[in-house]
């Protein structure tokens, strides 16, 4: 195992709910920027020292997603964000993670996932000989771009499947405009085909009963295993005792929450609530870089504002383990 100063202690830590896109360092921004002929977009996009991005509210950070995203273009783009990003995890001692790609933004530039899942399978082998971090891929769809665009991602996900290190398929975007019902159909085959299904529901709390209607069409009307963010399940016991009988998985990314608008302060996380109810879970970055996280840091915040325990840490690894849609260490 290589890796300069980061082999001194074995990874232990694993991560279910982080978005490669999200993950873009600084320099590789400016590198991708400068090959695809844009130089000037960095400075769109980063503060006076280079080394952090910056935006203002919720749509200012869309708008800072799509201009970044625009420069992700080839497959050896997204292979040097892979590696980038393994090196990312390295260091904050992840040893399995489980990445979210959106194949529905690609698809909607007019990218061919398939050439790019080649080259994410390649950087993961890569990262996992010279690192030690083990990366699997998640892609997903877009709500808001309806289900026929959903099927052509899912399409894509099927072809490149396990061999290429698809272990799961997902759903985010706008939950108000993309029930997650109308997926169903296509949700029953990701099952079918063997694949865990892992949707973001209940992460705008402020739409009230609608984002706890919108966890329930992700658990019932398409079978996720798994709940990006689920907050909106912190306040209804009735909703986290039925999480906690059905054994779904909250990926809980509660600095993120703070950083979007939808927790006014991290005090406010209902973390306690969904351990308390034995709702199994795990913290997670999100989109680490773009929000200038890490995941050593959200268990750091979790212990010091949120009460989190060393045991509840503990359980949180070996529920996140089971939760794997491959095998983690």
């Amino acid at each position: 195992m290589s890796g300069g100063g980061m082999n001194e202690v074995a990874p232990t830590r694993i991560e279910l709910h982080t978005h490669l896109e999200g993950s873009v360092t600084p320099d590789r921004l400016v590198a991708l920027s400068e090959r695809h002929g844009r130089p000037g977009l960095p400075a769109e996009c980063l503060d006076a020292s280079g080394q952090g991005f910056v935006f203002t509210g919720f749509r200012g950070f869309l708008d800072l997603y799509k201009r970044v995203t625009s420069v992700m273009r080839t497959p050896r783009d997204f292979h040097e964000m892979a590696l980038d990003l393994a090196a990312q995890l390295r260091r904050d001692n992840v040893a399995y993670a489980e990445v979210s790609v959106s194949y529905g933004v690609l698809l909607a530039r007019g990218i061919d996932p398939g050439p790019v899942q080649a080259a994410l399978a390649e950087a993961a082998a890569e990262a996992e000989g010279t690192l030690g971090v083990t990366m699997r891929w998640l892609p997903d769809a877009v709500r808001q771009f309806g289900p026929d665009a959903a099927r052509r991602a899912w399409e894509s996900a099927g072809r490149a499947g396990r061999v290429q290190g698809v272990v799961g398929f997902g759903l985010g975007g706008d939950e108000v405009n993309g029930p997650a019902a109308a997926f169903a159909p296509l949700f029953a085959e990701v099952r079918a085909a063997g694949l865990g299904v892992s949707i973001h529901a209940g992460e705008v709390t402020s739409m009230g009963e609608a984002a706890r209607d919108s966890i329930r069409q992700a658990i019932d009307a398409c079978g996720a295993l798994r709940l990006g963010h689920g907050l909106a399940a912190g306040a209804d016991p009735a909703l986290l005792a039925e999480l906690a009988r059905r054994g779904i998985f909250v990926e809980l990314c509660p600095r993120s929450n703070v950083i979007t608008g939808a927790l006014p302060r991290l005090a406010a996380h209902p973390l306690r609530a969904f351990l308390d109810a034995g709702v199994p879970c795990c913290l997670n970055t999100d989109d680490r870089t773009l929000f200038g996280l890490d995941l050593r840091g959200e268990y750091a915040a979790a212990r010091e504002v949120l009460g989190l325990t060393p045991d509840d840490e503990t359980a949180m690894r070996t529920a996140a383990a089971a939760a794997a849609f491959d095998t983690a260490p």
